[in-house]
C-alpha cells in the first residue's frame, strides 16, 4: 500500500518523516521537489512539502491590459485559478498516480486547508485514492503520531472560506487600484501605482485618523500646582487635587493662598494590598502586539520567526484565535521539561505552588494558545532557526507560558491626602511585596514610587510650592501594537494576514515605522485625506468587517460559498459606484499633489510656494522666454517676470526683505528677487548681500571690498572714491578670517593648480609688506 502525504512546507515534511519513520527515511527528488520515503508496517510512505500556495487566482488574459479594459468589468468577470508553481504540480501528479491513499497535512487554518485542497485538486485528476486530513497544532512527536492515527475528513468549508477571501480581495484590489491609477494618469504624468486594498486601505486609515488628530490638535494652557514635602529628611512630591487647572486666575489664587505656608498635615493615609494577575495565554494578535511592544520586532518578522520555531518543533502553531487552554491540556509534562535550563527557578516555583492557569475567554476551536513544545537553549534555537530574533521570540513565548501559570504579583499601595492650609494635595506610591509572575516576565516594568513612612495627622515640612504652567499635548503617534489592536477589534484582516497588511502599506510608501511607532508619509496622508473627503467608506473598516463576517459564515457552514461571493461582490460594487461618482474630486487633489511632488523634486526649477493658492512655483521656459509660473495653472494664473538672459541659480538660503517669493542669481553679475526685480536697484541690497570687505580704504573712510567680473577681479572702495587695488588673476581666491596684525586687513589665500596655496596681505601700505620690499631693494 502506498501513502502520499502533502505538507505545507519542506521543513514540515522533513520533521513529520523523521517522527513517523523514527529517523529511518530516505530523501529523493521528484520533478525537482524533495520527497521523503520510508516503509512502516508494510506500507510505503512518501511525504512531500509544498511551497505555500502553488495555485492562484487571476483574471483571464484579455483583461490584463489596463488601458483597454474598463476596471468596472473586473467586478463581474469570474477569475480563473491557475498553477503558479509548475514543478510542485508535476511532482503531485507523479506521486499521486499510483497512491492508495492521500493525506493532507498542511497547517490547520483557512490558508493551510486551502493549500491542501490545491494539492488535492491536482491529485484527483490522476488518482481516485481516498483523501484524508491529519490535524495537529505542533510538530511534537506525540501530536504528529496522534494526528496520523486519527485521520479526519478534509474541511471543505474551511478551504472555501479562504477561496472566498482570495476572489473578493482580487476583485476589489484590482478594480479599485486600476481605477485610481488610470484616473490620476489622465491629469498627471506618473508611473506610480495608487494601490487600494480591501484590508490595506483601512489599515492605513487607522494611522491616518491618529495623524489627523495630531495635526488638528490645538494646545491649550493649563496650570498644575505641585508641592515638595519632607518627613524626617525624606522628600516626596504631591499634586493639588484640582489637577490640570485651565483658569490662570484660579491657579494664581490657589497658589497665592498657600505659597508661604511652611507646614502641611497628613489628613488621611490608606494602605491596601493589590494584586496584579498574570497575562492570559497567547493568541496570535496578542503575541504580535507584545513582540512589537516589548522586543521592537515588527509583526511581519515576528510571525515569520514564530513560524520557523514551529517548523523546528520548538513552539506550537503561531496562528490561532484562542487564548484559552483546554481542560485536558497537559501542563505537568510541559512545566517539568523546564526544571532544567534557563527557566529552572520559575518551573520549580510553579510546581511547588501548584499549577494555576489564568485562562482567557476566546476559543477559536482551531489551535491551543501559542506555547513552547520543548525546553531548549539559546544555542539550540540559533542552530536550527537562522533568524536574528529567533531566541528573543522563543524566550518571550516560553516566559509568557510560565508566567501564565504563576501566582499574582502583590503590591502594597499607599495613598496620602495632605492638607496645606485649606487646599488638598494627593500622592500615591507602591511597594512590591511578592513578584509572583513578574519574576519570570521582565518585559512588564513596574516602576514603584516609594513614599516615606509617614503617619496620619503627622505634620510635614513644606519645602516648596510650585505653580507650573504647561500645555495640553496632542495624542501620541500610533504604535504597531495599537494598530494590531484596532485591526483585530474592527475585523480588518485575520491573525495570519494582519502583519502583511502593515508591511504592504510600508512597501507602498504610505507609512513607515520609527522605533515602535508608525508615521504616515505624505503620499499616504494625501491619499487617505482624499478618500476620506470623497469616499470615506473605503478607509473606514465597516465594509471590511462585513466581508470578514461573510467569510466566517462560509467557514462555519452558515452561508453557501456562491451566496457569500455574490453578497460580497455587491458590497464592493456599491463602494466602486461611490468611487466612480467622486472621480473628479479625487483626481483633482491627487493629480495636483503628484504634480507638486514632481515640481518640488526638480531642484533646478522649483522656486517655492505660490502665495495665491499654496501650490508650487517653478521656472517655466517657452519659445517666447521664461517666467515663474504656478503648478495650479490654469486654475491659478499667478506668474512672475524673470530677466531675459543669464544663467539662473536659486539662492535657497536667501529670503527677500521686501517679500519677494524667492531670490535668484543671474550669471555671476547680480541677484534678482522674484516678484520685485533686480536687487541692485533696491536699497536693501547691501543689507541682503553685504560686500566681502577686506579692510579700510587708504584714500577715504570707506572700505575695500572684492569685485569680480567675467574677465577680472580687483578691490574697490565701497564709497567709490576711485581707489582700486589689483589682485592676482589666477587661482582660487578666498578672503580669510585671519587679520593682518600690522595693518588690520584680512589676508587672502590663492590656490593655483599644481602649486601650494599661499596666504598673504594684499595691502600695499602694510608695514610688513614695506619691510619685505625694502629688504629686496637692499639686496
Amino acid at each position: 500500500m502506498s501513502i502520499v502525504v502533502f505538507t505545507e512546507k519542506n521543513k514540515a515534511a522533513s520533521q513529520i518523516a523523521q517522527i513517523l519513520s523514527e529517523g529511518s527515511f530516505n530523501r529523493a527528488s521528484v520533478a525537482g521537489v524533495s520527497v521523503y520515503d520510508f516503509k512502516k508496517s508494510g506500507k510505503e510512505w512518501r511525504i512531500m512539502g509544498l511551497s505555500g500556495h502553488i495555485m492562484g487566482y487571476d483574471f483571464p488574459a484579455e483583461y490584463n491590459n489596463w488601458r483597454e479594459c474598463d476596471p468596472a468589468l473586473l467586478l463581474d468577470v469570474p477569475p480563473v485559478k491557475n498553477v503558479t508553481k509548475e514543478s510542485f504540480s508535476k511532482a503531485i501528479t507523479l506521486l499521486s498516480r499510483d497512491a492508495d491513499q492521500l493525506i493532507l497535512a498542511c497547517d490547520f487554518d483557512r490558508e493551510g486547508e486551502n493549500i491542501g485542497f490545491e494539492a488535492k485538486s491536482i491529485a484527483e485528476k490522476v488518482s481516485s485514492a481516498p483523501v484524508k486530513r491529519a490535524r495537529f497544532s505542533s510538530l511534537s512527536s506525540g501530536e504528529i503520531k496522534k494526528a496520523f492515527d486519527n485521520l479526519v475528513e478534509p474541511d471543505t468549508n474551511l478551504a472555501m472560506s479562504a477561496e472566498a477571501r482570495q476572489i473578493l480581495d482580487l476583485r476589489m484590489g484590482a478594480a479599485f487600484t486600476r481605477f485610481m491609477t488610470l484616473s490620476v494618469r489622465e491629469r498627471a504624468r506618473t508611473k506610480g501605482v495608487i494601490s487600494i486594498g480591501p484590508c490595506q486601505t483601512p489599515t492605513c486609515g487607522f494611522v491616518y485618523e491618529r495623524e489627523r488628530l495630531i495635526r488638528d490638535f490645538e494646545s491649550k494652557d493649563f496650570w498644575k500646582i505641585e508641592g515638595t514635602f519632607s518627613s524626617s529628611g525624606n522628600d516626596f512630591v504631591a499634586s493639588h487635587r484640582g489637577g490640570n487647572i485651565p483658569d490662570a486666575v484660579k491657579a494664581k489664587q490657589i497658589f497665592g493662598g498657600i505659597k508661604d505656608i511652611k507646614k502641611a498635615l497628613v489628613a488621611r493615609k490608606s494602605v491596601k494590598e493589590a494584586k496584579t494577575s498574570p497575562p492570559y495565554p497567547l493568541n496570535t494578535t496578542e503575541f504580535l502586539k507584545r513582540a512589537s511592544k516589548f522586543l521592537g520586532v515588527s509583526p511581519d518578522v515576528a510571525l515569520e520567526t514564530a513560524e520557523q520555531l514551529y517548523l523546528s518543533g520548538f513552539t506550537s502553531y503561531p496562528r490561532t484565535e484562542t487564548n484559552k487552554y483546554a481542560d485536558d491540556f497537559d501542563f505537568n509534562s510541559k512545566v517539568m521539561a523546564f526544571t532544567a535550563g534557563n527557566y529552572r527557578e520559575y518551573a520549580l516555583s510553579i510546581i511547588s505552588n501548584g499549577i494555576n492557569c489564568r485562562n482567557g475567554t476566546r476559543d477559536g476551536h482551531d489551535h491551543p494558545p501559542i506555547h513552547p513544545i520543548k525546553a531548549v537553549s539559546r544555542a539550540d534555537v540559533e542552530k536550527n532557526v537562522r533568524m536574528p530574533d529567533a531566541w528573543m521570540i522563543y524566550d518571550l513565548i516560553a516566559r509568557h507560558f510560565l508566567a501564565n501559570l504563576m501566582s499574582p504579583a502583590i503590591f502594597e499601595k499607599t495613598r496620602l491626602e495632605i492638607h496645606v492650609g485649606t487646599e488638598i494635595f494627593d500622592t500615591a506610591g507602591s511597594v512590591m511585596k511578592d513578584a509572583g509572575w513578574l519574576a519570570a516576565y521582565p518585559f512588564e516594568n513596574k516602576n514603584d514610587k516609594l513614599l516615606p513612612n509617614v503617619s496620619e495627622k503627622e505634620l510635614l515640612d513644606v519645602k516648596e510650592i510650585r505653580n507650573i504652567k504647561s500645555q495640553t499635548a496632542p495624542p501620541k503617534k500610533i504604535t504597531e501594537a495599537e494598530l494590531l489592536t484596532l485591526m483585530d477589534k474592527h475585523g480588518v484582516g485575520t491573525k495570519a494576514t494582519a502583519p502583511s497588511h502593515i508591511e504592504t502599506n510600508k512597501k507602498r510608501g504610505y507609512f513607515e515605522t520609527k522605533g515602535k511607532t508608525i508615521s504616515i508619509l505624505d503620499t499616504g496622508f494625501t491619499l487617505m485625506e482624499t478618500l476620506d473627503s470623497t469616499v470615506p467608506i473605503l478607509i473606514h473598516p465597516d465594509i471590511r468587517a462585513r466581508i470578514e463576517a461573510l467569510i466566517q459564515d462560509v467557514e462555519d457552514g452558515k452561508k453557501d460559498f456562491a451566496a457569500a461571493l455574490l453578497e460580497g461582490q455587491n458590497l464592493i460594487k456599491d463602494m466602486y459606484a461611490q468611487l466612480s461618482s467622486s472621480k473628479g474630486d479625487i483626481v483633482a487633489k491627487l493629480a495636483g499633489t503628484i504634480q507638486d511632488e514632481q515640481v518640488a523634486a526638480d531642484k533646478k526649477n522649483f522656486i517655492g510656494t505660490c502665495p495665491e493658492c499654496d501650490r508650487m512655483l517653478r521656472i517655466v521656459t517657452t519659445d517666447k522666454g521664461r517666467f515663474v509660473g504656478c503648478s495650479g495653472y490654469p486654475q491659478c494664473k499667478n506668474t512672475y517676470a524673470l530677466p531675459k538672459v543669464g544663467a539662473l541659480s536659486i539662492l535657497r538660503s536667501k529670503q527677500c526683505k521686501k517679500d519677494g517669493v524667492a531670490v535668484v542669481k543671474v550669471g555671476s553679475k547680480y541677484q534678482w528677487s522674484v516678484g520685485i526685480g533686480p536687487c541692485f536697484t533696491c536699497d536693501c541690497e547691501k543689507e541682503c548681500f553685504p560686500p566681502e570687505v577686506v579692510g579700510p580704504c587708504p584714500k577715504c573712510d570707506g572700505s575695500m571690498f572684492l569685485i569680480s567680473t567675467k574677465d577680472s577681479r580687483f578691490l574697490g572702495c565701497t564709497k567709490r572714491c576711485g581707489y582700486t587695488k589689483s589682485i592676482p588673476k589666477n587661482g582660487r581666491l578666498t578672503v580669510m578670517k585671519d587679520i593682518c596684525e600690522q595693518c588690520g586687513w584680512k589676508k587672502l589665500r590663492i590656490k593655483e593648480k599644481e602649486k601650494d596655496a599661499r596666504e598673504f596681505c594684499i595691502n600695499i601700505n602694510c608695514p610688513s609688506r614695506k619691510r619685505i620690499t625694502d629688504k629686496i631693494n637692499q639686496n
